[in-house]
């Protein structure tokens, strides 16, 4: 209900750009979570070629510029991290180990902080650059030229993202003092969940809700309109 807010009281501090992170921070807001969001001196991209994107995803966020790659950014984000629960990013692992943002840099400086890290794919994959197009037609869910309706990858990260923030608070809850957890969260495997109808065969041509059905398919109407 409007009423339960389990992140009542959390507070989240994102990093990451464009669309995956902040559109986490919007079901993170809706239960409770304080948040708050450090962007580089030029902005999120987001900012630039959707404003209006950005000003939904970003209501009731403290957005605030700190460019991390000077000291003075550093001591900034510091500051703000010691006043977190959660860290949300959307680095290569690499690029956190150059702002000593990885695990071990994070452990040693904020031990009860909790870090949820959105990235294109697990393991060595990691370090691959990805869009949501390449993750989905990974999934088999490009199945023609015609671009896919939204941006299921991203939108579908950004959930397993939010849902790896209230894990977090949930474990800093039930075990206080025992450190913060770090959560990957891959934009591959959030496609490949959404593709599980697909895999399972439910929705191909043959499947029944894939057009085998005849109750489950889209019509032509005499106006021009479908059913």
């Amino acid at each position: 209900s409007s009423t339960f807010h389990p992140l009542a009281g959390g507070r989240v501090l994102s990093l990451a750009l464009n669309l995956p992170g902040p559109a986490a921070l919007l079901p993170c807001r809706n239960m409770g979570a304080t948040c708050t969001k450090l962007e580089p001196p030029a902005g999120d991209p987001m900012a630039l070629y959707n404003k209006t994107a950005y000003a939904a995803l970003h209501e009731g966020v403290a957005v605030e510029v700190a460019d991390l790659k000077s000291e003075a950014g550093q001591q900034r984000l510091h500051a703000a991290l010691a006043q977190t629960d959660v860290l949300l990013t959307s680095f290569r692992p690499s690029a956190l180990a150059k702002l000593k943002l990885d695990r071990a840099s994070l452990q040693q400086r904020h031990p009860s902080l909790s870090q949820v890290a959105i990235i294109g794919a697990p393991g060595a994959r990691a370090e691959e650059p990805g869009h949501d197009l390449t993750y989905l037609a990974e999934s088999g869910l490009v199945t023609g030229t015609d671009l896919p309706p939204t941006l299921y990858a991203d939108m579908g990260g950004a959930l397993l993202a939010s849902e790896a923030v209230l894990q977090a608070a949930l474990h800093a809850r039930s075990s206080p003092g025992a450190g913060g957890l770090y959560l990957e969260v891959a934009l591959n495997a959030a496609a490949d969940w959404l593709a599980l109808p697909r895999t399972w065969g439910l929705t191909r041509p043959e499947g029944t809700v894939g057009g085998a059905h005849a109750g489950y398919r889209v019509y032509p109407c005499a106006d021009g309109r479908v059913a």
